[in-house]
């Protein structure tokens, strides 16, 4: 609750960040703060594409004919991560309908995707150097397939602590429908990191 200037008083949700007397809704402290980290993160993998496309043109021979292609594996790694996004969406859709059970049960399955999404990465890259092409080969091609997929994957990695909080807080009774900010900064981060997913495969499938 926050006073105005002409006497009034207005009431911050701690879920939406809307406020009670019909004003524009108000940027809370933590929301800031997370739209700071992730255009912050957008810029670093910004620069990491940008350094990937400038290599690429500058190398007229990227991929020789022995070498295989990018691992069909990789659209199955999208599958689970866009599933996990859906699956992160609907837990923030029942807690602001203060229903805990399926915020615990949407939780959870997000959890698992992204497991899911790990192991397959894993597969992928395992696929990969079972062509004797390791991380550390030669080959810019497949130098710069582990780079991508391996930044993205600390991320990914990074994002189990945010998500195994809200799992936690969920099966401790910490949220409810008008406090809920924790599980809405860790679906805006995960709906980030599909965003870049997509938008780096489709670049290196181009460009391959």
């Amino acid at each position: 609750m926050a006073g105005t200037g002409r006497g009034r008083f207005q009431v911050v949700d701690g879920g939406t960040g809307k406020t009670g007397s019909g004003d524009l809704p108000q940027v809370s402290t933590g929301q800031l703060g997370m739209i700071i980290f992730l255009v912050s993160l957008g810029v670093l993998f910004a620069g990491t594409m940008a350094a990937y496309l400038i290599v690429r043109f500058n190398n007229t021979t990227w991929r020789t004919a022995d070498q295989p292609g990018l691992p069909l594996g990789l659209l199955a790694s999208t599958v689970v991560i866009l599933g996990a996004s859906v699956t992160l969406q609907r837990a923030l859709s029942s807690i602001r309908k203060n229903d805990i059970d399926g915020l615990r049960r949407w939780l959870v399955a997000t959890f698992v995707l992204a497991v899911g999404f790990m192991v397959g990465q894993t597969i992928n890259w395992l696929g990969m150097a079972r062509h004797d092409l390791p991380p550390n080969s030669k080959s810019l091609y497949v130098f710069t397939f582990y780079m991508l997929t391996g930044v993205h994957a600390l991320h990914v990695v990074g994002g189990f602590v945010p998500l195994g909080m809200c799992v936690r807080n969920a099966y401790r009774g910490t949220y409810s429908s008008l406090s809920y900010r924790g599980v809405r900064y860790c679906a805006q981060y995960w709906h980030f990191l599909d965003v870049v997913w997509v938008v780096m495969l489709s670049v290196m499938w181009a460009v391959t």
